[in-house]
Order: C-alpha cells, then structure tokens, then sequence
C-alpha cells in the first residue's frame, strides 16, 4: 500500500518537474485561439458555444456592412468578416481583456509577460500600436500561416499587449486574408 503511494508520488513529481522545466517552444496555429475559439470558426459554431451575444454592431467600409461585431460579456470581443454578404461568417477577430479567458497555452490577461516568454521562444517586442499600452509581444510576421477550407491562404497574428509593468492587458488573435 504504502509503496504504491509512494511510487504515485514520485511519478507525480516528475511530470510536474518535466512541465516545469519545460523548454520555451515556437507559437503554433493551435495556440492561436482563446476559450476556445480561433479565428477561421464560422458564426454557428462560436453561438453553438456561447449563445446569442449581449451585443452586436455592424462595421461598415464605404455603405456597405464588412464586419458583425459581437460582444460577450465582459472584454470578450469577436469580429466576423461579412463582406459580400455572408450567411455563416468566419471568425476574423478575436480580442480578449477577460482574465477568465484562457489560451490553450494557459496563457491569459494578467499574466506577466516574462512568464509567457518562457512558453514561447519566437516572440518579438514591438512598440505598442495602440498607445493605451506600453509594448507589444507577437510572433515573427508569417510564423502562423494558414488554409481556409476555401483554399484561400493567410496569416494569424497574435499580439499581446502589456503595460509599463509587463503585464498582458489584452490579447488580439486577428487573421489576415489574400494580399498580406
């Protein structure tokens, strides 16, 4: 008995001292999402999951609707592209200042960017573009290429925007279509 405990207890440790001490690996395209919804979702599949949202806006370029844009909760945002007309729209956007809301990663608002860097080796620092944050945190442009089941090819961004402390405030997880 007491050696079967025992030998539990040792082979817990050792899994959790190997995640420990896990090396810092390049971002992939399956760490690109956020409670569970990635960019390329189409709109059935994010309300299948979530509901109707708690609000919802249209964008428009010029007098025509472009972007369906969904509030959920508290700083939980997601855009859909609906240029042309879409019935069922991809996810585009995703944005996060929800610290509930969590990257497959673990990685999540509130966290300290030096914790997400031994996660992640491939991130680059960046002024911040929006000037509400300090710095930027992103993997190298065209590091996440991707396929939409149309065939039509992109690139997911994923940025983590931190204050003057290092500290993530909010999460974008945008994909870019055609002409990148």
């Amino acid at each position: 008995m007491y050696r079967n405990i025992f030998c539990f207890a040792v082979a817990l440790m050792l899994l959790l001292m190997s995640s420990a001490l896990a090396a810092p690996r390049d971002m992939t395209l399956e760490d690109a999402s956020i409670a569970g919804i990635s960019p390329g979702n189409d709109l059935m599949y994010v309300r299948s999951i979530y509901g109707e949202p708690d609000g919802e806006k249209t964008r428009k370029i010029g007098n025509y609707p472009s972007y369906l844009v969904d509030y959920y909760g508290q700083g939980f945002v997601i855009t859909y592209d609906i240029i042309g007309g879409k019935t069922n729209p991809l996810v585009q956007t995703i944005e996060s200042t929800n610290s509930a809301l969590v990257m497959p990663s673990g990685v999540r608002v509130g966290m300290k960017i030096a914790d997400v860097l031994k996660i992640f080796k491939n991130l680059e620092v960046r002024p911040a573009a929006d000037k509400k944050y300090a710095k930027d945190y992103m993997p190298p442009f065209g590091a996440l290429p991707f396929s939409l089941p149309s065939g039509e090819e992109g690139i997911r961004f994923v940025v983590f925007m931190t204050d003057q402390n290092g500290v993530i405030q909010k999460i974008l997880i945008k994909d870019k279509y055609g002409d990148v």
